[in-house]
């Protein structure tokens, strides 16, 4: 009988010919090495699946998609299909330090390989490679709640006991904020949860990704950051939820202060205000009262006009 992998690192891939191999190798780097890889490509269009083809070794596994699922089905179906007693996570355009695997494993043999949710912590990549600390603050002394909602643990960062995974696995009814989502569902499920204090994987702001090229970003996100708030059994802390939400009003505010978009501006200006008076990041409040006055401004010159 075959000995299952200590880890199965799970890529959901979907058009990334130029940069699924960086991510690949990155495990392959690994000081670490009880591994297997699962690349679940979700109906690619362009070379990715050749490229993954192309790079020889027995422990990665290529798992085609029939249609387009999206992010969460795709990592659903590496979930089901995962020998390894911890699973792990890592996006097709970001890659891992050496050390990721080994630090993880230290740290979860040390605790006796408990059914857990594990996470370290990251660095932030430009793509023209200039990298920055990412804010991933001690969890120590902060319910967990409040810190999923407060900071994002990307799925890249996280090594999830393979039943716990398998239990809780991705909403494929929340598309974006999937992984605040996942963590909230394991805090709220009282799960152990651990945080290995080191930087061990890197997150690159590609510019097609959706966080930095979706222009309908803000929407989407408080469409289904409304739909994670919704879950009657969540109990999240209101002062954080308001403060999310506060943020996604500000920038689509902000968003139709540019496009003139008068009412609009003014309507999510109130509505970020009054949820979050103080301002989402502590800041906003000046750049809020400037908007609204200036929307208010145009909106008496066109009334004058008629």
């Amino acid at each position: 009988m075959t000995k299952s992998p200590f880890f199965s690192i799970i890529i959901p891939l979907y058009n990334r010919e130029s940069k699924i191999k960086k991510a690949i190798q990155s495990i392959l780097d690994q000081d670490f090495q009880d591994f297997e890889i699962l690349v679940v490509d979700d109906c690619s269009t362009d070379q990715s699946c050749e490229v993954v083809l192309s790079i020889q070794d027995k422990r990665i596994k290529l798992i085609k998609n029939e249609i387009n699922l999206e992010r969460c089905l795709t990592r659903n179906k590496g979930i089901e299909l995962a020998h390894g007693k911890f699973i792990c996570f890592l996006d097709s355009d970001d890659y891992h330090l050496s050390n990721h695997l080994s630090k993880l494993h230290q740290q979860i043999v040390a605790l006796n390989e408990p059914k857990a949710f594990f996470f370290t912590n990251s660095w932030n990549e430009t793509e023209d490679g200039i990298r920055s600390e990412r804010t991933c603050p001690s969890i120590e002394g902060i319910d967990f709640y409040t810190y999923f909602l407060k900071f994002t643990v990307n799925p890249q960062r996280w090594a999830v006991e393979k039943s716990l995974a398998q239990q809780i696995f991705f909403d494929p009814n929340v598309l974006i904020c999937e992984d605040m989502d996942f963590s909230l569902r394991v805090a709220q499920a009282n799960y152990p949860i651990y945080q290995v204090n080191e930087r061990t994987t890197v997150y690159v702001a590609a510019s097609d990704s959706f966080t930095h090229g979706d222009p309908q970003k803000w929407e989407k996100e408080l469409f289904y950051l409304k739909r994670i708030f919704a879950k009657e059994n969540l109990k999240l802390p209101k002062n954080e939820t308001k403060r999310l939400l506060s943020m996604c009003y500000f920038h689509l505010a902000r968003k139709n202060f540019t496009l003139q978009n008068n009412w609009k501006t003014i309507s999510n200006s109130v509505r970020s205000f009054f949820l979050y008076p103080k301002g989402y990041n502590g800041k906003t409040q000046k750049e809020i009262l400037i908007m609204i006055l200036y929307s208010l401004f145009f909106v008496q010159q066109l009334r004058n006009r008629n």
